[in-house]
């Protein structure tokens, strides 16, 4: 027998590509995103921490090749950054499955006090960042190819917001009015990639002022839910609540 005629098993000519989560925040100690972490580690994928420095030079993971924990420091609102990761998770034979953006609520600032370099800096970190982070996610996702197996699960977009985006709060008014902004992106971006098998949802955050270890990991319960919806019952906006929220 020829080696020629020797069939080669599908697990070996198919080989998987692995799959990644990228969990976007401003900072390390963010607990929701530390959840998120927790939580796509616990499941196997190999996960991208990022985190917010607006004089980062460097794009490149801080850690070993080998770890399944990059930790990333880049300047959110930087395209050029963004994309830097983006090759070098594909560079990596990575492919993103799981993207959160989830940059924090920011400190309140009064209408009157609040000046454009305040109004630029948040529509930077929360709103430019969230379109280039998934502009460049669903292109990785769409160059594998990516469709919806009733096994599996699908590729995913979460963009967790504030219930600022639809009730606006008092001395928020400038990240009241970009969470709008990034509320009706992903809605957009649902309806324009959701029949191509990529699931794009934001998710309300109705928290108050703090946010507790028990609600980070709750949040990052749904999240992971959210990821794990068949096709035909997909969320694209949720709200959470912590118990001791009135109303």
């Amino acid at each position: 027998m020829s080696l020629r005629s020797l069939k080669v098993p599908t697990f070996i000519r198919h080989s998987k590509v692995k799959e990644c989560a990228i969990i976007i925040g401003l900072d390390a100690s963010c607990l929701i995103a530390s959840a998120l972490c927790t939580r796509a580690k616990q499941a196997g994928l190999v996960v991208y921490q990022v985190t917010h420095d607006a004089q980062a030079k460097v794009t490149a993971p801080t850690v070993s090749p080998n770890s399944n924990h990059h930790q990333v420091r880049l300047d959110l609102s930087s395209s050029t950054a963004v994309h830097d990761l983006f090759k070098k998770i594909a560079d990596a034979d990575l492919t993103p499955h799981w993207l959160i953006h989830c940059p924090q609520r920011p400190a309140p600032i009064e209408t009157l006090q609040m000046t454009p370099k305040d109004l630029e800096s948040i529509w930077h970190v929360h709103g430019f960042s969230a379109f280039i982070f998934g502009q460049a996610a669903i292109k990785a996702m769409l160059k594998k190819g990516v469709k919806h197996r009733a096994d599996t699960r699908s590729p995913t977009i979460i963009f967790v917001g504030a219930i600022d985006a639809v009730q606006s709060q008092p001395n928020f008014s400038g990240f009241a009015a970009v969470k709008a902004g990034v509320r009706a992106l992903a809605q957009s971006m649902a309806r324009e990639f959701d029949p191509q098998g990529i699931h794009v949802a934001h998710v309300l955050l109705n928290h108050g002022d703090v946010v507790g270890e028990q609600f980070a990991e709750s949040v990052a319960a749904t999240c992971w839910q959210i990821y794990g919806q068949p096709k035909q019952t997909w969320t694209q906006e949720l709200e959470l609540r912590s118990f001791d929220v009135a109303g």
